[in-house]
């Protein structure tokens, strides 16, 4: 088996290796170039962190807004039905009150005038019982400390999903660092993510346990995992529905399972406590009622940033649009069912990690493809997908001497050339013209899905990276 391939090898089997094993490396006195680099990457690093943490806890979070007013006004008043639009009407009259009190701030007043003039005067109300729960849960009742602890946790659960991924691919301590660095710096969906105060980087963290848990075949956690992310936010439910398929390719019916027992007992259990915290068991109705209006989408067009794939495609027919996830979601079970089969013991822990990956990652991947209402902040969740397929690049000294030598070099960029549509330069590059930034987007969201799904099916297959020739062993 090729050195490349072994990287990402037995997370069981290699747990203590990784991070740790590069600093013996970092003290070597011939590694002074590696240190320099490693050090000033650090420092550049802290940089970042604190200067996005004092910008976002200046900027009017208009999404964290709306969460936080609901459980907010909630406590005060009796509102029937927060998901019609005379509910929102009234969370809005709520809201603006609270923003007229002596204790609010002025970044709250600026927040709440903003939020209103978004959505003509009402509170737009999508998110779940569990979201606002969890916001109240969580609120001292004052913004701007409620606005800190939010971010910070936010901020928190990004770092350590990159940690654990880094972990889990076996990246070296200078690539984890300088990963950080991109992504805190010039990753523009996490920008975005915490410019609105939005809540990708908790469906991340959730999406990275899942593939934790999944890799060292704990489907039980896994399903419990995925079925609160589910309950948070609708966006995770087909990641469970691939869950379960694969389970059934590979003819795990234990882990089938575990699994629904595991998601099962989440959903339950969080319906359960959050209609307990409002007093009201009805909520979850009136939000399963308001879904198909919340998913359809239709009334935000791609001149208001909705870069989705649907709307592109079919415009406001989204009836049209559920072409998109049934071809989809037809291939990655073609893909799943076709390299199934027995896997003995040495092979089994590295098959579980990279189905883990397919399953989360060309989940997330399908969902933000698929749906009809896609914001730049979304694409956030396609992050371990993007780390995933920079692993395992071609050693372009293996075809030094081969006259596909030029394509192995050039291969070694492809997989980067996502997180350049993805960043905040190229976006600056493309302006205001809002049709080619979505257009770009998609582009790198079909790349990232079309290079993991061709390494998944390689790798499920067991093909030995130095048995395939030059372009196989590239994309591999």
């Amino acid at each position: 088996m090729g050195s490349t391939e072994s990287s990402v090898e037995g997370p069981c089997k290699n747990a203590d290796t990784g991070l740790r094993n590069q600093t013996p490396e970092l003290l070597d006195p011939r590694s002074s170039s590696l240190r320099t680099v490693l050090i000033l990457g650090c420092l550049l690093l802290v940089y970042s962190v604190w200067s996005g943490w004092a910008d976002a806890t200046q900027t009017r979070t208009v999404d964290f807004l709306t969460f936080w007013s609901v459980p907010q006004a909630l406590n005060r008043q009796s509102i029937p039905n927060i998901y019609t639009l005379e509910g929102q009407r009234t969370l809005a009259s709520a809201t603006v009150n609270l923003a007229r009190s002596s204790s609010a701030s002025d970044l709250q007043r600026r927040t709440t005038a903003a939020v209103l003039e978004l959505y003509n005067g009402r509170i737009d109300t999508t998110a779940s019982p569990l979201l606002y729960s969890l916001i109240g849960v969580l609120s001292s009742g004052n913004y701007l400390t409620d606005q800190k602890r939010f971010l910070f946790t936010c901020m928190s659960a990004f770092v350590l999903s990159i940690l654990v991924l880094a972990r889990l691919l076996k990246f070296s301590l200078l690539e984890t660092v300088l990963f950080l660095l991109f992504l805190f710096w010039n990753y523009e969906p996490f920008l975005s993510d915490i410019r609105v105060g939005n809540v990708n980087e908790l469906q991340l963290f959730a999406l990275v346990l899942f593939i934790f848990f999944m890799a060292r075949s704990r489907p039980f956690s896994a399903g419990f995992i995925v079925g609160a992310s589910t309950t948070f936010k609708p966006t995770a439910l087909l990641v469970l529905v691939l869950a379960f398929i694969a389970s059934v390719a590979d003819k795990d019916y234990r882990s089938v399972l575990r699994l629904f027992l595991g998601s099962f007992v989440s959903a339950v259990s969080l319906v359960a406590l959050s209609a307990v915290y409002f007093g009201d068991s009805a909520m979850w109705l009136d939000f399963l009622h308001s879904l198909p209006n919340t998913l359809q989408g239709s009334h935000y067009s791609l001149e208001s940033g909705n870069l989705s794939l649907a709307a592109l495609l079919f415009g406001t027919a989204t009836s049209r649009a559920v072409i998109v996830p049934m071809v989809l979601v037809s291939v990655l079970c073609w893909l799943l069912f076709s390299t199934t089969g027995h896997v003995d013991q040495e092979r089994a822990d590295r098959f579980r990690l990279h189905t883990a990956f397919c399953v989360a990652g060309c989940g997330s991947a399908i969902t933000l493809l698929s749906s009809p209402l896609v914001w730049l902040h979304y694409y956030l969740l396609l992050l371990p997908l993007l780390l995933y397929v920079t692993r395992n690049t071609p050693d372009s000294q293996l075809f030094s001497n081969s006259k596909y030598a030029w394509l192995a070099h050039a291969g070694l960029f492809l997989p980067y050339v996502p997180l350049l549509f993805f960043s905040l330069l190229f976006h600056l590059l493309l302006g205001n013209n809002v049709k080619l930034l979505c257009l770009f987007i998609i582009l790198g969201t079909i790349m990232t899905t079309t290079l993991a799904a061709y390494k998944v099916w390689r790798i499920r297959r067991g093909i030995n990276l130095q048995e395939s020739n030059i372009i196989n062993y590239m994309l591999l």
